[in-house]
């Protein structure tokens, strides 16, 4: 499964997001581009606690089965649950400009990728750094899979 901590999957996931534009094609769901790239931020700062959450969702997937099902070569549901604090619809993050979103995003995603010691998800429980960073890229994936990016 691909991860963060790989350099050439990191360059991949970077370009990427870097390949994003206003044009790009919304696939499926609801958020727009921007609201999309909030959302993937917002985990990474869940990941460094500076977003605090508490466990939430179904205690299954604090258990052995729901770690094997996020780090599965399943593919992420679309429309799947989301944590309170990522959820663009219910929670007011400021929207910025894409290129302004997509940069902070970058600089998040390095911060988390040099940090040792991350903070619990809300869904999945304690993460070790290799758990998160293989979630990280198939969150990041499967939401730029739905703008068209592949």
């Amino acid at each position: 499964m691909k991860t963060i901590l790989n350099e050439a999957d990191y360059a991949a996931i970077r370009k990427r997001i870097m390949g994003l534009s206003a044009t790009s094609p919304r696939q499926w769901g609801k958020m727009n581009l921007q609201q999309m790239l909030v959302h993937c931020t917002a985990q990474l700062k869940l990941a460094l606690g500076e977003i605090t959450s508490k466990p939430q969702g179904l205690f299954l997937m604090r258990t052995g089965l729901g770690k094997w099902l996020i780090f599965s070569n399943l593919p992420w549901p679309k429309g799947a649950m989301t944590p309170k604090e990522m959820n663009v619809a219910t929670n007011d993050f400021l929207l910025t400009d894409i290129e302004l979103e997509k940069v902070d995003l970058l600089n998040y995603l390095e911060k988390v990728k040099r940090q040792d010691q991350l903070f619990p998800h809300p869904f999945f429980g304690n993460l070790n750094r290799n758990e998160w960073s293989r979630m990280i890229y198939k969150h990041l994936d499967h939401h730029l899979k739905q703008f068209g990016s592949y």
